[in-house]
């Protein structure tokens, strides 16, 4: 079984990309060390001259941000639903825009819990969502139902997401999860 849920286009080859692989069995990822990872990639790609270039410092700092921010919540996710082998990270330029595709496997049961909620993330107003989500958190923070991350890459980073959830047979409690960011580069 192979699923798409949102913008997931073929990635075979990313122009200018970079690839890290994780491996929390041997070597325990820390939530710092997701900040650190997503940080690497801001201060590499926000220096390219496609993506923000050395120019212009206001520009490169915001593409950093950006950059930063919507990396750390996906490396962030993979190693909180974490089930065995590794986490792949993969930055790069596709079509005008940096893409980041972060793999990881997780419980087929969370995967299927997961589906509904990217639907929604997908296909509702992702403003009207956020100021929800707020809300429910702030009336019930023991909930522990957040999604602000995702939300926050979509409103404050314009960021298209996609999701894909490959199931090989051989592996019957647990499928391979992407999650794929898309950044426009805007050149000024």
């Amino acid at each position: 079984m192979d699923e798409r849920i949102g913008d997931f286009p073929d990635l075979t080859a990313l122009d200018a990309e970079v690839a890290i692989e994780l491996y929390p069995e041997t070597f325990p990822v820390r939530w710092d060390l997701c900040g650190a990872t997503a940080d690497f990639f801001a201060t590499y790609f926000s220096r390219l001259p496609r993506c923000g270039g050395d120019d212009d410092d206001i520009l490169r700092a915001e593409v950093e941000n950006a950059i930063s921010y919507v990396l750390n919540e996906a490396v962030e996710n993979a190693v909180k639903f974490q089930r065995g082998g590794t986490i792949t990270v993969r930055v790069g330029v596709h079509e005008g825009a940096l893409v980041f595709v972060v793999g990881n496997w997780i419980a087929r049961a969370t995967a299927d819990a997961l589906r509904p909620r990217l639907r929604e993330l997908i296909e509702g107003d992702a403003q009207e969502m956020l100021l929800r989500r707020v809300e429910e958190n702030a009336a019930n923070p023991a909930a522990g139902v957040s999604g602000l991350g995702f939300l926050t890459m979509i409103t404050d980073y314009e960021a298209q997401l996609g999701w894909r959830i490959s199931a090989p047979e051989e592996q019957a409690e647990r499928v391979f999860f992407r999650t794929m960011a898309r950044l426009p580069i805007h050149r000024t």
